[in-house]
């Protein structure tokens, strides 16, 4: 499983490691840039692809049964985002906000998830929809 995933990702860049630095005799590893290098490591192994699958349906389930419940459009959202699907995480978001019109949290997951200038608007969207919100 996962374990099993991160034990070969850490095997092989120590192996990748060492072999820069057998020339040499001294093996030097950089702790700081390794941690960084392996959490920006993406796994995609069948229980991954697994999980995202069932989040998917469960969040559909969410916002199929409670359509105005806005924290299963935001979660559903950062699903496809965490899966790497930017375009639909931007999508569901924005169905989001029209089901959810009066949702703060929506319109600013939705700003964030969009370039600066398509957040800009939104949020201009959301202040007309919305002239007294505090956030």
């Amino acid at each position: 499983g996962l374990a099993e995933a991160r034990s070969t990702v850490m095997s092989m860049s120590l192996d990748k490691i060492t072999s820069a630095d057998s020339a040499s005799g001294q093996t030097t590893v950089d702790p700081k840039g390794y941690l960084t290098s392996l959490s920006s490591t993406k796994i995609a192994s069948a229980a991954d692809v697994g999980d995202v699958n069932k989040a998917r349906l469960l969040l559909k389930s969410v916002r199929d049964t409670n359509p105005k419940h806005a924290p299963g459009w935001i979660a559903a959202a950062r699903v496809e985002e965490a899966a790497g699907k930017t375009a639909q995480a931007r999508k569901l978001i924005m169905e989001g906000c029209e089901v959810c019109p009066d949702s703060e949290d929506v319109w600013l997951e939705s700003a964030r998830l969009h370039s600066q200038d398509q957040a800009k608007t939104i949020l201009a969207a959301a202040a007309r929809r919305m002239p007294n919100a505090v956030k």
